[in-house]
Parts: C-alpha cells; structure tokens; sequence
C-alpha cells in the first residue's frame, strides 16, 4: 500500500534522518576517539606505574634490602599497590608469582605460573608488554603491563614487575558518557524536528500559495496571480509563475483565435474537409463533409476507412501520408443520385498527417456536358440548313435556274432553311441574352386575359394550317407579377409546340388555375405524350424527344429552354405533367397580384 506525504512531511522527514544520521556518525565517532584516547592514556599510565615499581624493587635488590623470595617481595607489592591504587604482581624469572599486591601471602604460592602469560612473554627492560583479559583470579576485566628487570647476582635471568587495573571504572565512564551522547542526540534531534517544523511551516505556507496559484491558472482562473513576494527562491517562482501565466494567457487566447478562425473557413466551405493523422484517424471535419458523405455519428478519432466506406478515399491518404499529393475523381451514390466529386489529398507536412479537400463537381460535370452536347448540336443545326442552301445555291448555278420550274422548288428549299437559320440564330441570341441578364424586363402586374388575346393572334395562321381549336380559359379578374413580353414569348412558344406535335383537328388549351399566392397557367395538348425519363431534361437546349420528327417539324430545340429561362427571370417556374387519356400539360406558375379594392366614392 502506498502512502502519499506531502512536501511538510517529507521535509520534516528528510530533516529528522538528517539529523539522527549525523548524530550516530557523531556519537560513533566521538566514542571511538575518547574511547582510543583513554586507552591511551590508562595504558601510558599503567607504564609509569610499572617502571616506577620496577626501579623502586630493583634499588631494593642492590642495596640489599630486597631478597628475591614471596617473603620478602609480597610485602613491598601490597604496600606499591596500595599507592599507586592498582594490582602489582611481582614474577620471577621462572614465571613463580612472588607477590601480588592482589593476594595474600599463602595466596600467592598457590598462583599459576605466569611464565606464559602474553605481557610477560612481551616485556622487556624498556618495553612494556600490554594485554587485557579477563582475569580468573579477579574475576574481572583487567588491562596488564608488565616490564623485566635484573635482578644483581642471580643467572636465572630477569625477573618481572607487572601492574595491572580494573577496567570496570573504564567501562562505566564509557556508558555514562554514551548515556550523555544519547541524550544530547535526543536534544539535537528535538530541536531539529521543531526547527524543521517552524522551517517547513514557513516554506510550506509560500510553497502551498505557489501550488494553489498554479492549479488555479490550470483550471483556467485568468485573474489569480501568486501573492508571494520577496527576493527569495520562493518570490522568484511566484514572478516566474506569474510570467507564465500571462504567456500562457496570451498564447490560449491567440490559439483560441487561430482555432476560431480555422473552424470558421472550414465550416464556411462548400468543399468538404477532412483532416486525417499519421495513424489514418479523422481528427476533423466540417459540415460539408458531414453532408456529402452522410456522416451522422461522431467520427472524431475513428479510422477514416470504418467511418467513410469508400477506397478510393484510402488510396489517395496513402499517397498523402507517404508525402505526395494526389488528386481522384470518385462516383458516389447518395439518395439515389449518382454524385461525382473530384478528392485532392495533400501531406499535413511534419505532423505526418494528410488533408482530404472534396469538390462536389456533379453540376461542372453536367456542364461541360451540355456544353459539349451544345457546341455539337448547334453545329448540326447549323450545317443541315447552311447545307441545303449550299447544294440548292450550287444546283442553280449550274444551270437549274434557267428551268423555271426546278428553279423555284429549289429557291423555296432554299427560303424555307434560311427561315429556319434566321430562327435558330434569333433564339441562340435570345437565350443568350437572357442567361447573360440582358434580356430588359419590366416587371408589373399583367392581366392574364389580355396577354392571352396577343397570343391567340400570334398562334392563330399555325392553328389555322393545322385546324386545331385554341380555346383559352382565364377568369377575366387575374392577374399575375411579370413581364409581358416575356409571358407572351413563353406562352406563344409553348402553344405553338402544342400545336405542331399535337394531331391536325386536334384541341390545346389555354387555361389559368389559382394556386394560393400564385397562378398555375396551363397549355394542354392532345400530342403523343412524354415519357417519365424525358420530361425533367425537356426543357434542356436541343433536347430533343423524338430527334427525326423535331427536326421534320422545323424545330430549332431552344423554345423550351427560352420558356424556361423567361419564366425564372419573372421568379416563377416550370414543368410538364402528363395528360389523361393522352397527351401533356405544360405550365408556368407565377406570383399572383390581387386586384385592387375600387376606392369609395367621396361622401
């Protein structure tokens, strides 16, 4: 199990093995060196005390006042040792114990030969043999010094003199003073634990504010700063802290800017964003993203191929996180529409990762089609009209004009594809006019039924070729928000078409339906009809249902999508239903403008 403490306590602890460390180093020491010192000391003594004995005894032997026997030695031995306070034992050359100031008289003999004894193998005249044992006759610890003497007129060699004393009185001095050292450790330590305390309690109080500053600049408290002061350690790191903080205040609040910005660009974009890293995990994206790729669970650090099942996409983040840029067009299906979108993987640079920019460019793609598809038929259009005048021109001037008969079928082919040339160059600047905005409109409120008599006059010679009954069906008190020359081009286009493809003796109505704040106005026909798979591209330019019979009927392509783009212009828009039992109806809404209450007369 672990135990937490805190900085007070592990000062204090630190402080206290410290202090006990130096205090049993100290007292070791320190009682080692007294210790060698008083040995010293008891051990220098205990030779003087020995020498003194030695020449004392030897005095006696040359002045004859001294005999070399237990008799006369003993005697001299108790009275030295008396004295000078510590044992003296007196030992012949032989090792016979003959006095000892330690031991009775008729004790003496019965001692041990000395003989062998290590301070007296060790003695010498000016040397002292020194040892410490135990002594059995005693019982005590002694600590011996023994010196050889001559003794005048014996051969038997020298005799020895040794001095010994207790280390009882040693030993207690001893455990007194580590009794004294203990003590003073106890002391030192106590004053250590409260210096510590009162220390850390100082240091501890400036050391909490710096923590409680600290954690409160990370929990994001703006306005607390430390109040430590002073020229310490302590009033450097709360200026320090201080500094800091400010930097990192300003730092979060430019980075808060920077993110700000980035996810506004990002989230303001039409193209779709994702930012993957080196582990091929998503760590943004924007809601065009979300959008194109029918993201609706967060992805945010989920690998890009189990959030978006697409592999061209991890194709293209393989080349990106191996440093090159990579640009694909992929198809993706998305509510039962086929989408194309163009994807441009780019290296993040030194992060490792990789940014995925994806256009949408199904609409540019539908363009540059139509465009083509524009340039191509336009190109028809154009050479099978300036074609037939080429070969009728040519016909005639090889000699078919001097035929009078030839010469005019031939000048009426030639009218009839001029006609049909003049037409498709006047509807090729009309529509131009009006996608480029030039086309001048005044927009007003227009009653439906007078623009519906311009376009019986206008359709009247086409109905009459075809017999065809034009019947108009407009409650006189409508009216709608619009141009009316604009509507009547829109109207006359569209009744005409009804005309030509419709069957000859046939009906086509023109009729107006109120649509809450608008007014649906409608041209049925009793034609062939239109196929479902045709009538969203119908009003496309030279779109064509039925291409050979279009084009029998002098059809230029464009009248519908000159329908279509005058009647956006007006706001309004279009469409073709199907018509039952057969045929179609093509209409045009517009906003409706309500008549004007007549103002009551003055009273």
């Amino acid at each position: 199990m672990s135990v937490n403490l805190g900085v007070r306590a592990k000062f204090l602890i630190v402080t206290v093995m410290i202090v006990v460390a130096v205090d049993l180093a100290a007292g070791v020491y320190l009682q080692w060196k007294l210790r060698a010192a008083e040995d010293q000391r008891v051990e220098d003594e205990l030779s003087r005390n020995a020498q003194t004995v030695a020449e004392l005894v030897e005095w006696g032997f040359v002045h004859g006042s001294v005999a070399l026997s237990s008799e006369s030695i003993d005697p001299i031995a108790d009275r030295l040792g008396e004295t000078m306070a510590v044992r003296v034992t007196i030992i012949g050359a032989d090792g016979v114990v003959l006095g000892d100031s330690s031991l009775g008289l008729a004790e003496v003999s019965q001692v041990a030969n000395h003989g062998d004894r290590p301070e007296v193998l060790e003695a010498g005249p000016e040397a002292c043999g020194l040892a410490r044992r135990y002594s059995d006759t005693l019982g005590t610890e002694m600590l011996y010094c023994a010196i050889a003497l001559e003794v005048p007129g014996d051969g038997a060699g020298p005799a020895f003199v040794r001095v010994a004393t207790r280390l009882e009185a040693l030993d207690d001095s001893f455990a007194q003073m580590r009794l004294i050292l203990v003590f003073g450790g106890l002391l030192s330590l106590a004053m250590a634990i409260g210096a510590g305390l009162v220390a850390s309690r100082v240091m501890y109080g400036k050391f909490r504010e710096l923590v409680e500053s600290t954690r409160a600049v990370a929990d994001g408290d703006k306005e607390r700063r430390s109040s430590v002061k002073g020229g310490d350690e302590f009033g450097g790191m709360a200026g320090s802290l201080t500094r800091v903080s400010e930097e990192l205040e300003r730092t979060v609040k430019q980075l808060a800017r920077e993110r700000d910005l980035f996810e506004a660009v990002i989230h303001s974009m039409d193209e779709a964003v994702l930012a993957i890293d080196k582990k091929r995990r998503i760590i943004a994206l924007n809601r065009s993203a979300r959008e194109m790729l029918s993201i609706t669970t967060e992805v945010s650090g989920r690998l890009l191929l189990e959030a978006v099942r697409i592999p061209q996409l991890s194709e293209a983040l393989d080349h990106a996180l191996r440093g090159e840029s990579r640009s694909i067009d992929i198809e993706l299906e998305s509510a039962g529409s086929l989408r194309q979108l163009m994807v441009r993987a780019t290296p993040q640079g030194e992060s490792g990762g990789a940014v995925l920019v994806m256009h949408d460019v199904t609409e540019i793609r539908r363009l540059e089609t139509v465009r083509r598809d524009f340039v191509a038929n336009v190109s028809h259009e154009l050479r099978t009209p300036v074609s037939i005048i080429q070969a009728n021109a040519e016909t005639l001037l090889l000699g078919a004009i001097d035929e009078p008969a030839a010469a005019r079928r031939f000048l009426d082919a030639v009218s009839r594809n001029a006609e049909r040339l003049g037409q498709l160059i006047s509807d090729l600047l009309d529509i131009s006019r009006i996608e480029a905005g030039k086309y001048k409109m005044e927009l007003d409120a227009l009653s439906l039924t007078a623009v519906a008599r311009s376009v019986s006059r206008s359709v009247s010679e086409s109905c009459r070729r075809r017999e065809v009954v034009f019947g108009v069906d407009i409650a006189p008190e409508l009216q709608v928000h619009g141009d009316a020359r604009a509507l009547e081009q829109v109207l006359v286009n569209l009744v005409e078409n009804a005309v030509k493809y419709g069957p000859e003796g046939g009906v086509v109505d023109l009729v107006a339906v109120e649509q809450d704040t608008a007014v649906r106005i409608e041209v049925r026909d009793e034609g062939p009809g239109i196929g479902p798979d045709h009538r969203s591209r119908v009003f496309e330019r030279f779109y064509r249902v039925d291409p050979g019979r279009s084009r029998h009927m002098g059809g230029t392509g464009l009248g519908l999508a000159i329908v279509k783009n005058l009647t956006e212009a007006m706001g309004g828009d279009v469409g073709v239903d199907p018509r039952e039992p057969r045929g179609s109806c093509f209409w045009v809404r517009l906003r409706k403008v309500s008549p004007k209450a007549p103002e009551a007369d003055a009273p």
